[in-house]
This record gives structure tokens, sequence and C-alpha cells, in this order.
């Protein structure tokens, strides 16, 4: 009677063990800040707000399922991305630049994609237009978007020279006005540039040849994130996709970028 009970309170008492995949701890999930911004990411809702493909989704699903870990993309319009990775409302924000102001809450992985950004400009405005000084272009009116790394030599460039530029909350936004006559300059990452000229059938824009700036992107980490120790070991996936051909497979033409566009 007394070996009975003994051995139905140790039962009770003691935790279950096995071998089953239940026992596996549950990795967190990762929150990835994403907006409608093609090729990279791309939303086909009419409000394009729900990011469910491009060429960083897809890396980032590949690289996630390297690391066994679930990922939920989460849409914010740029800067408000900014401040959730600051406040570490978000973990991962894909093809960023690195710059002074956004290391003292970010941390980078290693280059993702390097990008020329190049002068935007409508032949209904000109035929051709062409710089090779910052002084160049001191006449024109230019149109920027807020919280974007244009490179310091730019942000030099607006100082110094006093460059006419005013700021949108979107590249497509300039490229309206662009079309519209009302900016004569907008600058513009190249890939970004080539994808949504197509989207919108701005057959009227074209490049300057010259970049201000070749970015390199890379995917940001909120100093917050549990992600930030994994860190070495997401840089180690990012390079083993450039060798076996993972890159090569979802970059396709983009993979090796001609970094002067044709006119």
């Amino acid at each position: 009677m007394f070996r009975s009970f003994l051995a139905a309170v140790l039962c009770y008492a003691m935790p279950a063990f096995s071998n089953g995949a239940a026992d596996k701890p549950e990795s967190p999930v990762a929150r990835i800040v994403v907006e409608h911004w093609p090729p990279w990411q791309i939303a086909d809702d009419a409000r394009q707000q729900q990011v469910t493909r491009g060429y960083a989704i897809e890396i980032i699903e590949e690289l996630f399922n390297r690391l066994d870990v679930p990922v939920a993309f989460h849409y914010a319009p740029w800067r408000r991305g900014l401040q959730l990775i600051k406040t570490g409302g978000g973990d991962l924000l894909p093809m960023v630049s690195e710059h002074p102001s956004r290391t003292p809450y970010m941390v980078f992985t290693v280059p993702v994609y390097r990008d020329p950004i190049l002068l935007a400009y409508s032949l209904d405005t000109y035929k051709y237009f062409g710089w090779q000084n910052w002084a160049d272009l001191k006449d024109y009116s230019i149109r920027a978007v807020r919280g974007y790394n244009y490179g310091d030599n730019w942000h030099d460039a607006v100082r110094k020279q006093r460059l006419r530029v005013s700021e949108s909350a979107t590249d497509m936004q300039n490229l309206q006005m662009l079309a519209q006559g009302r900016a004569e300059l907008t600058p513009l990452l190249y890939s970004n540039g080539v994808s949504l000229l197509k989207d919108k059938d701005y057959t009227n824009i074209r490049f300057a040849d010259k970049p201000i700036f070749t970015t390199v992107l890379r995917f940001g980490l909120s100093k917050q994130s549990f992600l930030v120790e994994r860190l070495p070991e997401i840089n180690i996936h990012l390079n083993a996709m450039k060798r076996d051909g993972t890159f090569a497979r979802i970059l396709g033409e983009l993979y090796r970028p001609r970094f002067t566009a044709k006119r």
C-alpha cells in the first residue's frame, strides 16, 4: 500500500521526458519590418501594405529557414520602421545602409547587395541630363526621401553648395512629381528605380550616368533583438548563400548589376 502510494507521488512529481520534437524549446519569432519597396519588398494589395514577395523577402525566408527561426512580416513606412528597430518593436530591417546615425540602436550584417544611387530626370523636362561636380546641381529642384542615406558626400554638398532639396515620404511620390514637372531631379537606387518605372510605366524617366553614391545594403538588427547574439551565424549563412548559388538564383539579372544605366 505504501509503495503504491509512493509510486503515485513520484509519477506526479517527476517531469515526463521524451525524445519527441515537443520537447524542443520554441524559437522566438523574428519580427521583420517591411514596406512596399520593389523589387526587394512587394505588396500586391490595393493599399500596398501586405508585403508577401520580393528579392529581400526570398533571401530572408531562406536565411531564417537555415537558422530554424520563424519569421513574421510587419508593415511600417520607412521612418516608422527605423523607430520600431530603435525601440525594439521590430527585430530586423531589410536592405538598410550602415550609417553613424543608426549605429546607436542597430547592428548590421555583412553586405547583401551593392547598388548605385542615380539622379533620375524626365525627358519632358530635359532631353539629356548629366553632371560632374556637386556645384553642377545648384540650380535644380531636387526631391529626396526623408530618412534615406544618400552618402556623406551628398549631405555635405547639400549644405556647402546650398542645393535646393526638399523631401517627400516615398520614392513614388518623387517620381510622380518628376513626371508632373514639379521637380527636376530625384535620387533613386538603381534597382528600386528600374522596378518602380516598369511598374508604373514611366517611359519618359531616365537616369544620369554618374552615381551620387554607391550604397551597400545590409540587414539591420535591433540592438534589443534576440537576433544580435546570432549575428555571427547570420553572416555565415549569408556568405554561404552567396557561394552556393542561392543569391544568383533569387536575384537573377540583378545578381551582377550594371552600375551605369542605359539612356
